[in-house]
């Protein structure tokens, strides 16, 4: 489905934890010289405008990126700290970096970047954004990697993108899951890669949403199942961040999205210790 917008949503609670946990990765593969890729499969328009009448009129980047904004900080989870440092510079300018900025702010000279997006509208907004110098604290200025953008279909871009030259990396989804088919299509995407990059850090984004527990709690279980088979298997985990009690919202007009969730196949050395901190601490400060 291609009518998902997430100018209304970004900077919310689920892009806390999810852009949380992606710059812990990334941070992991910066520590070594060796070149990596990052294929992101549900790219978006990579830079939001938090001043927008959508993101206004929801609230959500208020709730979230901009409350913590707000705080005294100093002794915030590694996670979250490390993420806020890196939103610094567009939270300045009334911006918000998504996942492939935040990918670009990492990437170094040699890495490879690959980003998938099929809706008109932020495909449009995705290839300006990564055309835009990218946006660092004064003194810190680096030329950023040029992203390979892919008008196509995330699922398909799971396969022919896989295996990559550069055998070192991520593959991060984050379908809308408007449609529930997403569920399935995004397990058997993500199979479908690790089969081909069998040592590729996956990492999964999901929503928490009381009607379609069935549809998560079978992709998740599945997705671990399948990691756990093959010449090179793997660990993994899940991490989630809920900010509101499912039952206190039935009577709600909505999604009934009551947190979000982080599934990781492959983790980086200690992430899972750093992403259950960080969600405890986030939890005790937003949750409603």
């Amino acid at each position: 489905m291609l009518s998902y917008q997430h100018e209304y949503h970004a900077g919310n609670h689920a892009d806390i934890l999810k852009h949380s946990c992606l710059c812990m990765i990334l941070e992991s593969l910066c520590k070594k010289e060796k070149p990596f890729t990052v294929i992101d499969l549900h790219a978006g328009a990579g830079v939001f405008n938090l001043n927008d009448e959508r993101a206004i009129k929801t609230g959500e980047a208020k709730s979230g990126i901009q409350y913590l904004k707000s705080l005294s900080l100093s002794s915030c989870p590694e996670a979250v700290g490390t993420y806020l440092q890196k939103e610094s510079a567009y939270l300045e300018q009334g911006l918000y970096a998504g996942t492939p900025e935040l990918e670009r702010l990492y990437a170094r000279k040699g890495d490879q970047i690959h980003l998938v997006e099929k809706h008109p509208q932020a495909l449009e907004s995705l290839v300006n954004n990564m055309s835009m110098p990218l946006h660092v604290a004064e003194g810190l200025a680096k030329t950023a990697v040029q992203p390979k953008i892919h008008k196509d279909d995330s699922y398909k871009a799971a396969d022919f993108l896989t295996p990559p030259l550069i055998k070192r990396g991520l593959i991060i989804a984050d379908p809308s899951y408007e449609d529930a088919d997403d569920y399935r299509k995004v397990t058997d995407a993500l199979k479908t890669a690790r089969k081909k990059w069998n040592t590729a850090i996956i990492a999964l984004w999901y929503p928490l949403i009381a009607r379609r527990k069935n549809e998560t709690t079978q992709m998740l279980t599945e997705l671990e199942d399948f990691g756990k088979l093959g010449t090179i298997p793997c660990e993994s985990f899940k991490v989630e961040l809920i900010v509101r009690n499912p039952d206190e919202m039935k009577e709600e007009a909505g999604p009934h999205l009551y947190g979000s969730g982080m599934f990781i196949m492959n983790p980086p050395y200690k992430l899972k210790e750093k992403m259950e901190d960080a969600s405890r601490w986030l939890e005790g400060l937003l949750k409603s």
